[in-house]
């Protein structure tokens, strides 16, 4: 009987330096993150997680290393290709505030050239509850609604991997719980990856992740274990500082 393969991975990371004013910020990164439930990179300020998610959108170019997503070698690809294959949700939304709500979201897949932008975005937009505030500007909607209509922007281009930079920041305690079924209900079309430094948010929402420290890879596994060794190594600090 042969023997059964092991599955493309959401997310490969191999050899990753990033380096910035002649000092590395990340040096020989390496993560693979599996298709399964909502995947967390945690670590405190200045761990590196931000340049992370900035080399893994094509935002800052690295001195080495490959990038692929879902067997794809995106390495060499500008941002603009990226976005197809892996998406953001910024941690200030992002969103363009002279347009409304559904031009936010149909703009990139018009830029794109993806077939019928507006039918897509209705249909996502009534998916995330905001199906009656397609005409709305954003100083018009909550922060709640913020973060939502820039997930339906970044799902409008059907992305294999969803980012997720600090979702909690600006976030009321409400709003907070609902965002975890959220992303577990996401989860079923693109992989969804939370970078953030919320502990008690992250143990709720994602099983597993990687814990990130002075630009290396320091453990993965259960949230419960990588909170564990985090406070073990900072020697205790307390959960959600930044």
């Amino acid at each position: 009987m042969a023997p059964e393969s092991t599955p493309t991975p959401a997310l490969e990371i191999r050899g990753l330096t990033v380096v910035r004013s002649g000092a590395p910020i990340l040096e020989g990164f390496d993560l693979v993150v599996p298709r399964g439930g909502p995947y967390a990179i945690v670590g405190e300020s200045g761990a590196g997680k931000t340049t992370l998610l900035m080399a893994l959108l094509g935002l800052l170019p690295p001195a080495a290393g490959t990038v692929r997503v879902s067997g794809r070698d995106i390495t060499g690809l500008p941002p603009r290709r990226r976005a197809e294959l892996a998406g953001l949700v910024f941690q200030d939304y992002q969103l363009f505030p002279h347009l409304t709500v559904l031009d936010n979201v149909t703009l990139a897949p018009r830029l794109h050239g993806r077939a019928d932008p507006e039918a897509t975005a209705r249909v996502l937009l009534d998916d995330l509850g905001l199906g009656d505030l397609a005409d709305r500007y954003p100083h018009a909607l909550s922060g709640g609604q913020r973060q939502r209509v820039a997930i339906a922007r970044s799902l409008a281009l059907a992305p294999e991997v969803l980012f997720f930079d600090e979702p909690t920041a600006a976030l009321d305690p409400r709003t907070t719980g609902d965002l975890a079924a959220l992303l577990d209900r996401l989860n079923a079309t693109s992989q969804v990856v939370v970078v953030s430094h919320d502990w008690p948010f992250l143990e709720g929402a994602c099983p597993h992740g990687a814990l990130l420290e002075r630009g290396r890879l320091a453990a993965e596994g259960p949230l419960e274990s990588l909170r564990a060794r985090a406070f073990g190594t900072a020697g205790g600090g307390a959960a959600g500082t930044s």
